[in-house]
């Protein structure tokens, strides 16, 4: 049982590292992918978009699905995403034909990330800070590797090699998946009840001040760094720094890499969830503000960096925190709600910098007052977590 535990672990944590990857495969040579495609390069930033979309409408729904029947949901997301990367390299010259299977991997995905804090209290009980920093590790790892890496492999080995990876590594989620599935039979089932059950839960849900506190703390954190990802370049140009943006956002991410392998198990451990949430948003006002007030190449290549090694751990120590403190019952829905709501203040905020992005210092002043909003909120949780 415990093998099969370890292999059923391991196909998950493929399929997150292989949805991600798909979610921007064609990100680092849109231009040049819609070249080839005869479409436009908006539509090939369509290929992207759909997984937020689908995100937002389905992360509530997913949860209480996987809340309902745990085994059934889990496996839906693994073969969603592994259907889309099977099929992706049978219709490589069909923007039509990526577009369903990009739409496919995007419905798999809310049920593969929603699971974290589900999985972490089902497989390993025992370890949860572990499963959901490996899973973490997993869905940041498969966006920076194509990222990283989508240039280089398109100009060598064109769209063919591109989507590759992602064929393969599905093919290996899936017998992973298939070898460790009879684990699921006894990692407990998902409740039960019918519509009323649903709505109890939903009303626990977003009753539960916890939970929002958390939601928003998370979105916030998650919205500055889609902030950075999308206007970072822009800001920095106006003072001749463009070409450091990529290279800073990039650094950040593997330093988040980095830190999720080491802090979420050292906060936990310690029973320091709050102090850490809380430190981390601390640490995001002393940065912005810093930069607002004098943004240089090497400051800027310095403390993001700093910033995603602190603040990305705070995404598995959430779900832990929810996987911890929450019945079982809620996981699903409760990891749901909390990614309805960052998505929410993501969307809306990166449209809000719209009116910031003239200056650096305004920039930065806005990405500020922002982490002071997340210290604020972070305060109100409670301190003994």
């Amino acid at each position: 049982m415990r093998g099969g535990r370890a292999v059923l672990m391991a196909g998950v944590a493929l399929a997150v590292f292989t949805s991600q990857e798909m979610w921007v495969t064609f990100s680092p040579v849109a231009s040049r992918v819609a070249a080839e495609l005869g479409v436009s390069k908006e539509a090939v930033g369509l290929l992207a978009i759909v997984y937020p979309a689908l995100f937002l409408a389905l992360t509530l729904p997913s949860g209480i699905l996987l809340d309902r029947s745990f085994k059934t949901w889990l496996l839906f997301g693994v073969a969603t995403t592994v259907a889309a990367g099977i099929l992706r390299p049978l219709g490589l010259h069909s923007y039509a034909w990526l577009l369903a299977c990009q739409t496919l991997a995007a419905i798999g995905q809310p049920f593969l990330l929603n699971a974290f804090a589900p999985v972490a209290s089902r497989l390993y009980p025992e370890a949860r800070g572990w499963a959901v920093s490996l899973l973490s590790f997993s869905m940041y790892l498969g966006i920076i590797t194509a990222l990283g890496t989508g240039y280089i492999v398109y100009t060598h080995a064109g769209m063919a090699g591109l989507v590759a990876p992602a064929a393969v590594l599905s093919a290996v989620s899936a017998a992973l998946v298939a070898l460790g599935a009879g684990y699921l039979a006894g990692a407990g089932g998902g409740s039960s009840g019918g519509g009323r059950a649903v709505i109890a839960e939903l009303k626990s849900i977003v009753g539960d001040r916890i939970l929002w506190l958390l939601g928003i703390v998370l979105g916030l954190g998650v919205a500055l760094f889609d902030n950075m990802s999308i206007w970072l370049e822009t800001v920095l140009s106006t003072v001749g720094l463009g070409s450091i943006a990529g290279p800073a956002v990039a650094l950040a991410l593997l330093a988040g890499l980095a830190g999720i392998a080491f802090i979420p198990s050292r906060v936990i451990g310690a029973g320091r969830r709050t102090l850490y949430i809380r430190a981390a948003s601390l640490l995001g006002v002393a940065v912005y503000t810093a930069l607002a007030l004098r943004v240089s190449g090497l400051g800027a290549l310095t403390l993001i960096p700093l910033l995603g090694l602190v603040m990305l751990p705070a995404y598995p120590v959430i779900m832990e925190w929810i996987s911890t403190f929450y019945e079982k019952s809620l996981h699903g829905g409760a990891s749901g709600f909390i990614g309805l709501i960052s998505r929410v203040f993501t969307v809306a905020l990166a449209t809000a910098a719209v009116a910031f992005i003239g200056r650096p210092s305004s920039y930065f002043a806005f990405l500020a007052m922002l982490s002071l909003a997340a210290l604020a909120t972070a305060l109100m949780l409670p301190g003994d977590c």
